[in-house]
């Protein structure tokens, strides 16, 4: 199977050989140009042979192809009877490939039969930065430089450096391969200060370019190695003498240019001297200060004018003292009195020379014709005689010393200081300072200080001196993140202000270190937390304040905001773990500190104790005041707490008397209204034998009935029941029962009717089976004369009446008293 399909494979390739052979043989093709400019119009012609197989017999048009896409056909015309031609305006790619097709009818079942490659490209770039340097040194050679320019891909640039002598009209050319970008002149065919014009041209296919023309000498651009000071003397007050040399070159008899650059010791730059260019080996420099040690460096280069000449490297540093003499010029003092002790501070002023070095101060008083100090330092303490006015100072240094200064002791303190004082920094190393002038009109300038405060020992105080119309300067040359103690003293004619004083910085940034939190204080409730100050050399800045994070995993976090380096957290839960988390700030930033873990304690036997006692005093005098008012109201509470409640079920109210139904009431004063004593369904009443008893009953329909009875039995009760039919018998009859006994001089009317405290249902206003509503009179004579409870029916005669109740009230019949004997 697998040697079938390898023969299947071999005879599809020789026959698309077959193929493409036939259709090479078809057709020839020109071009004018195989390599044309980008933008330019490229010409091809095909010629189709006579015995081509794909048109011998056909009807056939021809078809152009660029890069396997066809070319618009306005594009292709037909040159002879075989010949066709095609104008391509431009080409979109570097290399294209035009192809001529041979298809049967339209664009179909086209065969290409021949094809050529067009490249198409541009002149390289112009060769920039052209430059050339001399090299003096064995073996001397002139190089010539140039950037490479932007090569297109597969195409070879090729350079041609070309140099004109115009002195003998000579014209040379050197061709460089495309790899390089440089090339060493031989020096020994031209000379080094003849002038010469030098450019390149970089050259391919499609053309070339050339860079500008440059005019020069040689020795215009040699460039030199640094040049030796040999020798430095000081033979003249202020003056130096300068011998110097370059090694190799005492060949060269040209003059160089020299530049030399003078320096004290401290870095500051005293001169830069460009010296002409002229034959030498010494160069005298003069007004330097005297005794002044000085640091010089120097350099050289060939011309001055020309644009191609270039300085060499800086010489060696060489050191050199110029001869002494005695300081000249005053020094700016500074003299802080307090009582007997003075503190005097100097600095060099403008128009002061040292002249020399080792210098050492005297410090003097006329007064006392005596030195009150002496010293190489610039600053001096000293006791100060109270008659003393004034001090002098002078530098001296080993060829003399200078005028005396005359310092001024102001013995008055205290006056008026600055208003507004302020500091603002400007810059790492630098603050801005201002100030208000002072109330008082006599203020002849101002005095500001200042120093570190972190630096062990402590630092040196600095000052200056400002004139009184100067309310603002700037401080320089101060370290970042440390602070500064600044304080301006206002001057007076007599005497020194009240000074104004601030800490400050130049710059600030977050803390180096986080205090770390302490507990002090733990409770169930509160915990109190403390922590130390930062030291002050590890701020970084002036701390405004600290943050405190305190939670715990079910309540929200607290954000404490203080001042102080302690506080005290309240309404804590006990035997529960908090956490604290600290942050410090300072203007520049702010760094977290210790994290701790606390947990609360339990309650203990104190605290229970210290609470418990006033809650058991409390709860002792509320029980003292409700003893006490139950005392006071001894009969009130009882009737409220135990009720006399009779039970009609276990008693019989015929074997009552008068007596035996007063027992367990309470005496009332006459003007009260009668008392009531709840029994049961029944509601007992005391009424006076005189006393009139009406009553009137009110429902949805209001009506009254009247009826007069006498019975003899009934001498101390008068009774009304209300009893509900076998129709409702979940109702339970009320009654009121008035008897006559103990309180018959009661004065006050009782009511109609007196509400029992059972909790059973009334008798519904609708129901059929309830009695008619009843109503209990009382004769105009007396409660004896009362018989029975009567219906309020106006046609009932007398006897049928007393029948028809006691029908309808069973258990008031129950109730009735037969035997008047045990009344």
């Amino acid at each position: 199977m697998a040697s079938i399909w390898l023969v299947f494979v071999l005879w599809i390739y020789v026959n698309d050989m077959i193929k493409v052979n036939q259709a090479s043989s078809c057709a020839k093709i020109h071009t004018p140009a195989t390599k044309v400019l980008a933008g330019s119009p490229v010409s091809v012609s095909c010629s189709i042979e006579d015995d081509c197989l794909l048109t011998k017999g056909k009807n056939f048009h021809v078809a152009w192809k660029i890069n396997n896409h066809f070319a618009p056909s306005n594009l292709s015309y037909q040159q002879s009877n075989r010949t066709y031609g095609v104008i391509i305006p431009s080409l979109p790619v570097a290399d294209s490939f035009i192809a001529c097709a041979v298809c049967e009818e339209l664009l179909e079942n086209c065969q290409i039969v021949n094809g050529v490659i067009v490249k198409v490209g541009k002149p390289p770039s112009i060769p920039k930065n052209l430059r050339f340097s001399l090299n003096l040194t064995y073996p001397r050679r002139f190089m010539c430089q140039w950037d490479p320019v932007q090569e297109m891909p597969n195409l070879q640039t090729t350079y041609t450096l070309n140099i004109f002598r115009p002195e003998d009209d000579q014209y040379d050319q050197y061709v460089i391969p495309s790899i390089n970008h440089f090339y060493p002149i031989p020096v020994e065919y031209y000379g080094l200060y003849s002038e010469m014009e030098i450019n390149v041209t970089a050259m391919n296919v499609f053309g070339n370019t050339t860079s500008e023309t440059l005019k020069l000498k040689p020795m215009d651009t040699a460039m030199f190695n640094p040049p030796e000071i040999k020798n430095i003397e000081a033979d003249v007050v202020g003056c130096l003498n300068y011998s110097w040399g370059i090694e190799s070159l005492g060949w060269l008899m040209e003059s160089l240019c020299v530049e030399l650059r003078v320096k004290t010791v401290n870095n500051q730059l005293i001169k830069d001297l460009v010296l002409p260019c002229k034959q030498q080996d010494k160069i005298n420099v003069c007004d330097l200060s005297h005794g002044t040690i000085y640091i010089t460096t120097m350099r050289v280069k060939y011309s001055a004018s020309s644009k191609w000449s270039k300085w060499s490297e800086w010489s060696d540093l060489k050191k050199a003292t110029t001869l002494m003499k005695a300081p000249t010029g005053s020094l700016d003092t500074w003299l802080k009195v307090n009582d007997q002790t003075a503190q005097l501070y100097w600095k060099p002023s403008e128009d002061f020379s040292a002249n020399g070095w080792n210098l050492s101060y005297t410090v003097e008083s006329k007064q006392l014709k005596k030195t009150l100090c002496f010293t190489q330092k610039k600053h001096c303490f000293f006791n100060l005689n109270k008659l003393v006015q004034e001090v002098y100072l002078r530098a001296t240094n080993a060829m003399g010393s200078s005028n005396h200064t005359k310092v001024r002791v102001y013995r008055e303190r205290g006056l008026g200081s600055v208003s507004n004082f302020s500091v603002h920094p400007q810059s790492e190393t630098s603050v801005r300072i201002t100030w208000g002038r002072p109330v008082s009109p006599r203020v002849t300038g101002y005095v500001l200080e200042w120093r570190l405060l972190c630096e062990t020992p402590e630092a040196l105080l600095s000052f200056t001196l400002m004139d009184k119309n100067n309310f603002s300067t700037t401080v320089t040359g101060l370290r970042p993140y440390k602070p500064y103690e600044i304080s301006i003293y206002p001057k007076y004619v007599d005497g020194i202000g009240h000074p104004q004083t601030l800490m400050a910085y130049s710059s600030q940034k977050a803390p180096s270190v986080a205090p770390y939190l302490n507990v002090t204080e733990i409770s169930h409730s509160y915990i109190k937390l403390h922590w130390d100050e930062i030291p002050l050399e590890q701020r970084n800045g002036i701390i405004q304040g600290y943050t405190i994070f305190f939670w715990n995993e079910r309540d929200k976090i607290k954000v404490i905001t203080t001042e102080q380096t302690s506080i005290e957290v309240r309404d804590l839960q006990p035997l529960t773990t908090y956490h604290a988390l600290l942050t410090v700030h300072t203007m520049g930033g702010s760094l977290n500190g210790s994290f701790v873990t606390l947990a609360t304690g339990k309650i203990d036997g104190i605290e229970m104790v210290l609470f418990i006692i006033p809650a058991c005093i409390g709860l002792s005098l509320l029980v003292i005041i409700v003893v006490f008012a139950c005392v006071g109201k001894n009969e009130r509470v009882k009737m409220c707490l135990w009720p006399i409640i009779p039970d009609p079920a276990n008693s019989s109210i015929k074997g009552w008397t008068d007596s035996d139904s007063s027992q367990g009431m309470p005496h009332f004063k006459e003007d009260m209204e009668p008392v009531l004593a709840y029994l049961s369904d029944f509601s007992l009443i005391d009424l006076a034998e005189n006393a009139p008893f009406k009553s009137d009953y009110v429902k949805e329909n209001q009506w009254s009935h009247n009826i007069d009875s006498h019975d003899e039995s009934h001498r101390s009760f008068q009774t009304r029941v209300i009893y509900d039919t076998e129709h409702d018998k979940d109702s339970i009859p009320y009654a009121t029962v008035v008897f006559g006994g103990p309180y018959q001089n009661h004065s006050s009317s009782p009511p109609a009717y007196v509400r029992s405290e059972s909790t059973q249902p009334l008798l519904r206003p609708d129901d059929p089976g309830s009695p008619p509503p009843y109503e209990n009179l009382l004769p105009s004579t007396s409660v004896s004369q009362v018989q029975h409870f009567t219906a309020l029916a106006q046609k009932f005669t007398e006897s049928e009446e007393n029948e028809e109740l006691w029908d309808d009230f069973p258990m008031l019949r129950s109730l009735e008293i037969r035997n008047t004997d045990h009344i």
